[in-house]
């Protein structure tokens, strides 16, 4: 009799411990869910930073090209015929269509 008390409580405890097992398992599944999901949200910011690192460095290395170009005559010349200056003794002649 002392022998089926003895069984029955290892057998209720391996019971008690399995559920304890499991209920630590469900945790650290559900932990590394999250993790997880932080890591793809960390990967997705990353991959828009990125861009925005590659964009401003494109308009970095315009702005420093033209920068470089702003003592040149001629490239000064240009911008202002671009926008609508003309020398002095220049005649403009406007096609009309």
């Amino acid at each position: 009799m002392a022998e089926e008390k003895t069984a029955r409580k290892k057998k209720g405890g391996t019971a008690l411990a399995k559920l304890l097992l499991l209920a630590l398992l469900l945790l650290v599944g559900a932990q590394l869910l999250r993790l997880r999901e932080r890591i793809d949200q960390a990967e997705t910011e990353l991959s828009t930073l990125s861009a925005q690192v590659e964009q401003q460095q494109q308009e970095n290395d315009a702005l420093s090209s033209a920068l470089d170009k702003a003592d040149d005559p001629d490239y000064l010349e240009q911008l202002a015929r671009d926008a609508g200056y003309v020398k002095p003794d220049e005649k403009i002649f406007v096609p009309v269509n």
